[in-house]
């Protein structure tokens, strides 16, 4: 199977190395800011979790999904990896699909690198499945993926209020959602030729 690579304006989305290890070791560290917007009620991981999960993204599979379950997000210009963008099933038996991006390099945050990642990832997903819809949860305390899942057209589809009591405040757990034929209307030259 040919390796991922799709490019945007801003970043590339691509299969992990075993040479992202370093890296993306640095990026996981349990004190980088990141961890206070993606799912922090969940606890921040350890360094063993931490170093965990980055040996299992950076080790190359014999048989890769397809589609693949997460790719690396880098900046187009320098190729520095700067997140990871991600999809599970939230219920196989009905084909629910739930979709997750961090960029974990906070110098990479307000400036449309992770509205491209998502834009890429959503039309990826589209045409390697047969999904009718994809989704994405975050909470209230997590306005910059809010903000870029309006600006791609998704619906808050869900909202489940005071659900999550962190840090000493009360936020809400919140879903928002794209529809095929949303995205297709909205997206079409991200299609490529038919």
């Amino acid at each position: 199977m040919d390796d991922v690579v799709l490019d945007g304006d801003k970043v590339r989305l691509r299969d992990w190395r075993p040479s992202d290890l370093g890296p993306l070791r640095d990026l996981l560290d349990p004190a980088r800011p990141w961890h206070e917007t993606n799912g922090p009620y969940f606890g921040t991981p350890s360094t063993a979790a931490a170093e965990s999960t980055a040996r299992e993204l950076t080790t190359i599979k014999a048989e890769p999904p397809d589609p693949r379950t997460s790719l690396a997000v880098c900046d187009l210009s320098d190729g520095r990896l700067i997140g990871r963008v991600s999809w599970y099933w939230e219920s196989r038996e009905t084909d629910w699909r739930r979709m997750g991006l961090v960029i974990y390099d906070e110098r990479y945050w307000g400036g449309g690198f992770g509205t491209e990642a998502l834009r890429m990832w959503t039309t990826y997903l589209f045409s390697r499945t047969d999904a009718l819809r994809l989704d994405f949860a975050t909470f209230s305390g997590n306005p910059g993926m809010i903000a870029v899942g309006r600006r791609l057209g998704f619906v808050e589809e869900g909202r489940f209020r005071s659900a999550r009591r962190w840090s000493g405040g009360v936020h809400d757990a919140v879903v928002y959602g794209v529809l095929r034929e949303e995205w297709d209307r909205r997206h079409r030259s991200d299609m490529g030729p038919a």
